[in-house]
């Protein structure tokens, strides 16, 4: 019986846009299904037109509010800390290579008093 459910929310995949978005529960559909079966009338309201999801998707109203929702502060903050710290791995990367270029191996055969 498990089996069945999940081929049947494979033909259905509306169903699971509408459990994602927390319209329903998957006990909910599993229940509906359980009572009214693959072909019942009670799933042509879970329906969704592919159009009206693609035009629903890319909406310009929406995306404006995401920008307007968007802290201008905020950002120029996690901006500047992000300069900092490039700025003190660049430092340190520097500092590194002048250490390393300062460096002059000591000859094999040689003694620290010599």
């Amino acid at each position: 019986m498990k089996d069945e459910f999940k081929k049947f929310v494979r033909k259905k995949p509306e169903l699971i846009n509408y459990v994602n978005s927390g319209k329903l529960s998957w006990q909910n559909v599993y229940e509906q299904w359980s009572l009214y079966g693959d072909n019942d009338d009670i799933w042509s309201k879970y329906k969704e037109d592919n159009k009206d999801k693609k035009s629903e998707s890319f909406n310009i109203g929406a995306i404006s509010d995401i920008l307007k929702k968007i802290d201008v502060d905020q950002v120029k903050k996690g901006v500047n800390s992000l300069q900092k710290i490039i700025e003190l791995l660049q430092g340190l990367t520097l500092s590194d290579n002048k250490v390393a270029s300062s460096y002059e191996p000591r000859q094999i055969f040689k003694k620290f008093e010599d």
